[in-house]
């Protein structure tokens, strides 16, 4: 199969689901912004919430529907 970066965000999802862990870290990397962009607390990154908002991220992964 294609290399991760190569790969569409459906083809990510289907690795990652696998257990394809390059592809679980390309997703994160993707939304990586975000979630720190989420982790804030009182104007600085609260690492537990990022931690938390990333195992949410990689648990609920097989939740996805592709």
């Amino acid at each position: 199969m294609a290399t991760e970066k190569n790969m569409s965000f459906k083809e990510l999802i289907i690795e990652a689901q696998k257990g394809n862990n390059e592809s679980i870290t390309e997703i994160i990397e993707m939304y990586m912004q975000v979630v720190n962009k989420h982790s804030y607390i009182d104007g600085r990154i609260d690492e537990d919430l990022r931690q938390e908002i990333l195992l949410k991220i990689i648990t609920n992964i097989g939740k996805f529907k592709v």
